[in-house]
């Protein structure tokens, strides 16, 4: 990374790709990022593909996203620096390895929750059962690290997944936990993991090491704002849920 060059930080999915039904009707098709048997999961845009080449030219980028490094390591965008997975819940130094001062903050931090969360990815999957709503869920972890919950529904409507956070929040399972709902994505953190909090450690470190420069940060949800307000300016896709939000109050 280079001191005249600016940081970028920027989120992944539904910000540089997306799944295949939200392209936009008739767009070419460009591969970004693939499951676990191999095939193709995520498309960009021509633009969408423009737009990264162009950051990678000319800035120093940094994932930020709530995938796995195991799935963010499906991500085939040319990457090459370091990065934010797991919501905030795990850092990647530019060789890959697993940041060792974060781990040791995370651990400290998510220690009561490394059983509760099994516990509340069962008990939302049962709500589901209970109300015929058909759903899958797993608790995202890696490095020996539980980091949080992860509910989606299979053939249902986004609605069903606000269902069952109603449900949970009904019987008192959420206390010390923030939640996330975005499409066909509902997300159950433990307080203090987050996006933002990785993000506020990070630019720490490149500022010890590069001194003040440009920082940019681009997301495509209400809580990408977290870290995308730690940033020098910021941008969100259009027709993204950010967006929308704005939309709403340009509008009054």
């Amino acid at each position: 990374m280079a001191v005249n060059r600016p940081l970028v930080l920027i989120d992944l999915d539904d910000t540089l790709f997306q799944t295949a039904r939200k392209m936009p009707p008739g767009t070419p098709r460009h591969p970004a990022s693939y499951d676990v048997e191999g095939g193709v999961s995520g498309y960009q845009t021509t633009v969408q593909k423009s737009f990264v080449e162009w950051l990678l030219a000319c800035t120093d980028v940094v994932p930020v996203t709530a995938r796995s490094a195991e799935a963010f390591s499906r991500v085939r965008l040319g990457f090459s620096g370091a990065a934010i997975c797991s919501h905030g819940g795990l850092m990647l130094n530019p060789d890959g390895s697993v940041n060792l001062h974060w781990h040791g903050v995370m651990g400290q931090l998510l220690g009561s929750f490394q059983e509760r969360l099994p516990v509340l990815c069962e008990t939302a999957l049962q709500i589901g059962e209970e109300h015929g709503v058909s759903l899958r869920g797993w608790v995202v972890e890696e490095a020996e690290q539980r980091h949080y919950v992860v509910i989606k529904h299979n053939d249902g409507s986004d609605a069903d997944l606000l269902m069952v956070l109603g449900k949970l929040r009904e019987a008192g399972l959420l206390e010390g936990m923030h939640t996330h709902a975005n499409g066909n994505n509902l997300a159950l953190l433990p307080q203090g993991l987050s996006k933002a909090a990785a993000v506020q450690h990070y630019l720490e470190l490149d500022r010890a090491q590069h001194g003040e420069r440009p920082v940019l940060g681009f997301g495509d949800s209400i809580t990408d704002l977290g870290f995308m307000n730690l940033c020098h300016f910021w941008s969100t896709p259009v027709n993204s849920q950010l967006a929308k939000c704005l939309d709403g109050v340009l509008h009054v």
